[in-house]
């Protein structure tokens, strides 16, 4: 019972009270109190100044590792510079030998159709009029650690630019008309497949920085209305207003896309034809649509985004660039 009427009779402690009404009546601080608060404020101040300088001292070796990394990457780079060069004329010398050996075998034709085979394969570099559809994550979404799944791992995880997303959009705009796309400066063939891995995504084993841009060869003005009015408009609209994600669509009057480059895949199950008599006499016509033989096939489970059949006279072809 002490206790609790010290607690309820006198809440401050004695000494408090005494120093509080010390300052009331003017009494001026004791010169001890005084020093000792200078000595600690003094103390403080050279901890904080030594923490800072610490923290701000560069490391030892930090500067030679940076320049030595940054001397590699410029060498590394010079390097893919000057193969890229070299290969740039091995594929115009390999390009000149063949089509002086496809002239000089008697057909005049030849040369156009090796340049319309390049074309559809995706082999050779196109330009051309067309539109690029630009996909950039919104401004909410966060860099996610662990979770291999942004879209479900949390709310702010919800804005970023998935494969998924390339995926429809890029089947739509080949089903708008399209006749060749590229994603980031690669292009896409019948084999090309965009897949997510980590917290990148890649197109061909090759890992995409955003912003994504899809650019695609056709009549401007056709493609992007049947892309409008297709389930891949109707999906980028729902990415706008549901997560967040910034896409924009611009047309332009000229467009180059790269080329695929050479195909030195072989084939699991493609084979060359030996004789058109032996294999029409021994092999029956095959049931069901072009498309449904496609996806039954093993090969073509690959292939995530496969463009379309060439179209007829529906969009100006695009020339082959030199």
């Amino acid at each position: 019972m002490t206790l609790l009427r010290e607690v309820m009779e006198r809440p401050l402690d004695p000494g408090y009270a005494t120093a509080a009404a010390r300052r009331a009546q003017g009494a001026p601080a004791s010169r001890r109190a005084l020093a000792l608060s200078l000595a600690l404020a003094i103390l403080c101040g050279a901890v904080t100044a030594r923490s800072i300088a610490e923290l701000r001292r560069p490391q030892p070796g930090a500067a030679e590792a940076r320049a030595a990394l940054q001397a590699e990457l410029r060498r590394r780079s010079s390097a893919a510079d000057a193969e890229q060069r070299q290969l740039d004329q091995l594929r115009a010398q390999v390009a000149a030998l063949q089509a002086r050996a496809l002239t000089s075998g008697g057909s005049s034709d030849l040369p156009d159709r090796a340049a319309l085979l390049g074309l559809l394969s995706a082999e050779t570099s196109v330009t051309g009029p067309g539109l690029t559809v630009t996909l950039a994550d919104s401004p909410s979404a966060t860099a996610s650690s662990g979770s291999t799944d942004p879209r479900a791992s949390a709310d702010g995880q919800q804005g970023r630019v998935l494969d998924h997303d390339l995926q429809i959009v890029v089947n739509g705009l080949w089903a708008a008309g399209a006749e060749a796309i590229a994603v980031n400066g690669q292009r896409l063939t019948a084999r090309t497949a965009i897949r997510y891995a980590g917290q990148a995504i890649l197109v061909d084993f090759r890992p995409l920085v955003p912003p994504y841009v899809i650019s695609a060869l056709g009549d401007p003005s056709a493609v992007q209305t049947r892309f409008a009015a297709g389930s891949g408009g109707a999906y980028l609209q729902a990415l706008r207003d549901n997560y967040g994600i910034r896409a924009a669509i611009v047309s332009s009057a000229t467009l180059e896309l790269p080329g695929a480059g050479g195909f030195s895949t072989r084939f699991a199950y493609a084979r060359t034809v030996s004789s058109p008599t032996s294999t029409s006499a021994s092999s029956p016509t095959p049931s069901g649509t072009p498309e449904q033989r496609s996806s039954s096939s093993p090969g073509a489970s690959a292939a995530t985004s496969a463009p379309p059949a060439p179209p007829s006279t529906a969009a100006p072809t695009p020339e082959v660039s030199p």
